[in-house]
């Protein structure tokens, strides 16, 4: 016999909030880019040209992002037996994978400016990048009170924070220049950027690849989870136990529970106990749970 627990979806505020903090940054964000861009090209900042690089990719991400947020919330067909609450993970891994990709563009681009400077007017620079600093800052405050929801509004806030650290690597470029008049500063903030982007991206990407992968959350102990069910008076030995996350917040478990009771109300109420403990003590959302008399534990239960 088996026993679900479903899980509940987050709240419609919740939804709400993150996608409206989404279509802020994305406004904000829309609108600089057309500007930074432009004094990049003018100023023939590479520091400058690098944020401009993150903001295209921030509009892309929070688009991507939003597009994800509204999909996860939206009814699926029948053959989507868990919904499409994957969708922002896919966001998420694919906005953490651009942004590695354009940290070894900002590399490659560095190298030849640092053995050919180029001249940098450093005036523009220094007001573009003080007025970047202020819409990323605004933009991830807006996202903040959401990013522990999901990895995709994570994945959207660690976009902006990259674009605060280069307007922050932008104006140090511009003032070292405006003071000293050195230029290969411009170069090296920016391969400064690129590393500081590289660390800081590759938390996300490990994540998100790993529930793309369907492995176990970093924090759960398998082995520890096992006990907790062999515990229970009805259950002699718990096996072909699959932990995973849906997503980010959301953890799926099945197994198989050998038993020697026999009375269905009994093991009913013994699965409801074990859900309960399950969610409270190690966050798992849904539990499906198989019974099964003692011989046929690893047999007749799981068919592999």
């Amino acid at each position: 016999m088996n026993s679900h627990s479903h899980e509940h979806p987050h709240s419609h505020h919740v939804g709400a909030l993150a996608e409206r903090a989404l279509w802020v940054a994305l406004a904000l964000n829309g609108v600089y880019l057309a500007v930074e861009l432009a004094v990049g090209l003018i100023s023939d900042s590479l520091a400058l040209l690098s944020d401009a690089g993150h903001m295209a990719s921030d509009v892309a991400a929070l688009g991507l992002a939003l597009v994800a947020q509204r999909l996860a919330r939206a009814q699926a067909g029948p053959a989507f037996t868990f919904g499409l609450r994957r969708v922002p993970v896919l966001g998420a891994f694919g906005n953490a994978l651009s942004l590695v990709i354009i940290a070894v563009l900002i590399l490659w681009e560095a190298w030849h400016r640092l053995l050919h400077p180029p001249e940098v007017m450093a005036g523009p620079v220094l007001v573009a990048g003080a007025i970047g600093l202020v819409i990323n800052l605004v933009s991830a405050w807006y996202l903040h009170r959401s990013a522990e929801q999901s990895l995709n509004i994570r994945g959207a806030m660690l976009h902006l924070l990259a674009d605060a650290l280069g307007s922050v690597g932008a104006i140090a470029a511009a003032a070292i220049i405006l003071i000293t008049g050195w230029q290969p500063v411009d170069a090296l903030v920016s391969v400064l950027i690129a590393v500081l982007l590289i660390a800081s991206t590759w938390p996300l990407l490990r994540d998100s690849t790993k529930v793309l992968l369907q492995g176990a959350p970093a924090h759960l102990d398998l082995a520890a989870v096992a006990r907790a069910l062999e515990e229970e008076d009805e259950v002699l030995q718990a096996s072909d136990l699959h932990v995973w996350q849906i997503d980010e917040g959301r953890t799926v478990l099945t197994g198989v529970l050998a038993t020697d009771r026999s009375a269905l109300p009994e093991l009913e109420a013994c699965a409801l106990r074990i859900k309960h403990r399950l969610h409270e003590e190690y966050g798992i959302r849904h539990a499906t749970l198989e019974w099964c008399s003692p011989g046929s534990a690893g047999t007749a239960c799981t068919l592999s």
